[in-house]
Parts: structure tokens; C-alpha cells; sequence
């Protein structure tokens, strides 16, 4: 008789049919910390805009071990990406076993309605390795997943009889997802572009999926393509780093050109933008009311901290709002009577345009929303296309023009103002 260990657990998905988890894994599904994100908006307040984007991250981070596998078997399936990388069938599994686990867990530290939380954060100590003296840096989400993988999952990934097998260790996960408190190796630095980079499962599986919910295209490419054309490249005396092969960079463009117009058409429209800063100050209020007087979730320094912050979750927050006590922006969310855009540019504001706006917010309230410089794309950090025939390797911006000619793109200020105050025919003028 089978044992319960040798069962495969299917999960319906609608863009790869089924996600296929082991044991191990489903009992990671099956933590209080990651059920949570059933109650994790994957896209914010979105919905307020697209009514279909309502799905949650752990849908998302069900997709993600799929398509984390999918490039990973592609890769491996090549006799030349093998040499490179000097893998044998046993090593091969256990790297495979690492990334699936990363992928599984990468969002598990998420705030409540994803990265518009994120302002709540607390202020990095400073002796946090990402301490910068007089920065004014923040916790980022990957922190609070570190911390919950470290005191949380930490004996079902060691002694799960998966990871006693393997001799996985709680370390070699979260290295994947940027723990600086772990000494990087070779195969980190390159399985880690696999989880968080420019060509990651991460976004490959967030772009198909937010178009799916939301009913859009922009975000579409060709998947299969993709997979397919994923890559190890190694030149003379260097590491492996993940790459495209050469005669597949379009489906790179392609995949660039996609977040592009997602971040311009989608995740930065502006009525979505408003309500990430409406739900940021409601956030705050919430916070206060749950006895952080700072506005601030707890630190992820301690098992009791990551416990509390834990209980967060958007339902809490929605129950919060309904109750008042999200303060006048859980009002405007809850009634969506955002504040109205009175004026935009796509350019840097002068010091008398500057002086006039905050005069505007000063007297009728509003917010002058500078964040709309997307990071859709680092170009220094350019997706790199390797010919393995020559050996050599360069950026796509440079084999794409029209990736090149995107750069800066899209940047937009915007000022919205309380139309309560103001009146609704008010219009802004400089």
C-alpha cells in the first residue's frame, strides 16, 4: 500500500491545469501562516478598478512552484546547461526540491492588501545588513518571510521525512529569498535569479495571472516559449547565470514589454494608485487602534512578533474600516469616494509648481503622488541573452531597440485632492 508520503496532491489552476505538490509541501499549504494568504489580496484594492482582480497570493504562490518547476525541468533537460553546471541526477533533484520550496513560501510574509502594507513597515535597526546610515529604508515583505519560514516552518522543512532525506536545511531556502544573514554560494546566487529576478517565476506567473483575472492581454506572452527558451550561460572563467538563448530573446521583449504595459495600464492607473495611499494611512490607524501606538507592524525579530503580525490579515482590516476605526481614509475605501486627480505631469515639478501644489494639499487635503516612476524594468540589472554557439553573451537592451527607447518610462506626478473640499468642479491650474 502506498504510503501517505508517496501521494501526489493536484490542485486545479487555471493557467497550467494542474499544480502538483508532494507531501511536504502540502502540509507547508496546510500551516495556519500560509492559509493566511487566502485572505492576502494578490492586487490590493484593484478590484476598486478591475472588478475581477480579487484573487489572492496564495493562488499566486501555488502558480509560482509550477512555473519555477517548469523552467527549472526545461533547463536541466539540456545536455549542454548540465555540463555547465556540473549537476548529477541526485543533486539535480534535491536543487529542484530548494527552489520548489522557495517558490512555495516567497510571499508567505506578505501585509495585508500585499505592498500597499508595506508603508507600514518598520524602519530597518541599524544593523540590519540593508542598513544604510541616514536611510530611511524599511522592512520589505521578504523580511517578514524570512522570519516565518525561520520560526515557523523551520522543522517541516528539516525534519519532514522529505528534508531529512535530503538533508535540506532551513537556510538553503531562504538564501533563495535574499536572507543576507546566509553566506552566498555559486548555486544560490544563480537558483536565486530563478525565484527573484528579471526573468523569475515570480513575475512570469503574476503577469498571465492578473491579466486572466483582471480580463486584459497586456500582460500575456508566450509561455511555452519562454520556458523553453530559459537557459545557463557561462562564459571563459565565470559563473553560470541564468540567461535567455539567443535564438529566443523576442519572447524576453515580449515578457518586458508586457510588465511594461501592466505597470502602465494596470498597476499604476490612477484611481488605483490613490486608494494604495488611502489604504497606507488607514493602515496606520488600524495599527493604532491594535495597540501599535506607532502605526507600525511588529518587527520580524522575534517568533511572538512574527505570531502577532500574523493575525493581520485583510479581513481584520476590512473589519477594522467598517468599524471607523481606519479613520477617514477606511471611510473613503470602505464608501470608495477616493480623492479625484486634479492635475498630472510628466515631467519634474519646478519649485513654484511644488510651492502651489502643497499650498492646494495645505488648504483642500490631498496627496501629491510621486511614485509613479514605474520599476517595471532595471536596466541594470538587463536580461541577459546568451548565443551558446559563439559563447558570448549581452543585455537585451542591447539587441532591442525598443527596449532601449523604453527606459524611464513611464513616469508621471500626480496630484488628487478631497473633492469634499474642494468641490467637484474645481479644477487645479499652474
Amino acid at each position: 500500500m502506498a504510503s501517505k508520503l508517496d501521494k501526489e496532491y493536484k490542485v486545479r489552476d487555471l493557467i497550467y491545469g494542474f499544480v502538483k505538490l508532494d507531501a511536504q509541501e502540502m502540509d507547508i499549504v496546510n500551516l495556519p501562516a500560509f492559509q493566511r494568504l487566502r485572505r492576502i489580496k494578490q492586487l490590493s484594492l484593484t478590484d476598486m478598478v478591475y472588478p475581477g482582480a480579487s484573487y489572492t497570493r496564495f493562488e499566486h504562490s501555488l502558480g509560482v512552484v509550477q512555473m519555477a518547476t517548469d523552467m527549472f525541468d526545461n533547463i536541466v533537460s539540456k545536455d549542454d546547461n548540465l555540463k555547465r553546471l556540473q549537476l548529477k541526477p541526485g543533486g539535480i533533484f534535491r536543487i529542484k526540491k530548494i527552489i520548489r520550496l522557495a517558490a512555495l513560501l516567497h510571499d508567505i510574509g506578505h501585509a495585508p492588501f500585499s505592498h500597499a502594507g508595506e508603508e507600514s513597515m518598520p524602519l530597518l535597526p541599524s544593523n540590519h545588513p540593508k542598513y544604510e546610515l541616514g536611510d530611511s529604508k524599511r522592512y520589505e515583505h521578504e523580511d517578514y518571510s524570512i522570519a516565518i519560514i525561520r520560526y515557523l516552518c523551520k522543522d517541516i522543512i528539516e525534519k519532514h521525512p522529505f528534508g531529512e532525506e535530503l538533508g535540506i536545511k532551513v537556510d538553503e531556502v531562504t538564501a533563495l529569498l535574499g536572507d543576507e544573514s546566509v553566506q552566498p554560494t555559486r548555486p544560490t546566487i544563480l537558483w536565486k535569479e530563478l525565484i527573484s529576478g528579471q526573468l523569475d517565476a515570480d513575475r512570469a506567473d503574476y503577469l498571465l495571472r492578473d491579466s486572466l483575472h483582471i480580463g486584459v492581454n497586456y500582460g500575456i506572452y508566450d509561455r511555452n516559449r519562454f520556458i523553453n527558451c530559459v537557459t545557463i550561460g557561462k562564459l571563459k572563467d565565470s559563473d553560470c547565470f541564468l540567461a535567455i538563448e539567443d535564438g529566443g530573446w523576442h519572447v524576453a521583449e515580449s515578457l518586458v514589454i508586457a510588465r511594461y504595459q501592466m505597470y502602465s495600464q494596470v498597476y499604476f492607473h490612477p484611481v488605483r494608485r490613490i486608494f494604495d495611499y488611502h489604504l497606507s494611512q488607514a493602515t496606520k490607524e488600524v495599527l493604532k487602534s491594535l495597540k501599535y501606538g506607532d502605526g507600525l507592524f511588529p518587527e520580524p525579530t522575534s517568533q511572538q512578533n512574527v505570531l502577532e503580525y500574523l493575525e493581520i490579515d485583510d479581513c481584520k482590516m476590512y473589519s477594522a474600516f467598517k468599524d471607523s476605526n481606519g479613520g477617514n481614509h477606511g471611510r473613503i475605501i470602505m464608501q470608495r469616494e477616493p480623492y479625484k486627480l486634479k492635475k498630472s505631469w510628466d515631467e519634474e515639478l519646478t519649485d513654484a509648481d511644488r510651492i502651489n501644489v502643497n499650498s492646494a494639499i495645505g488648504q483642500y487635503e490631498g496627496y501629491l503622488d510621486e511614485g509613479a516612476i514605474t520599476k517595471w524594468y532595471k536596466f541594470d540589472k538587463d536580461i541577459i541573452i546568451f548565443n551558446k554557439e559563439t559563447q558570448r553573451s549581452y543585455p537585451l537592451s542591447y539587441k532591442s531597440k525598443l527596449i532601449k527607447a523604453m527606459s524611464g518610462l513611464p513616469k508621471e506626478t500626480r496630484l488628487y485632492l478631497n473633492t469634499e473640499k474642494c468641490g467637484a468642479d474645481y479644477e487645479f491650474a499652474i
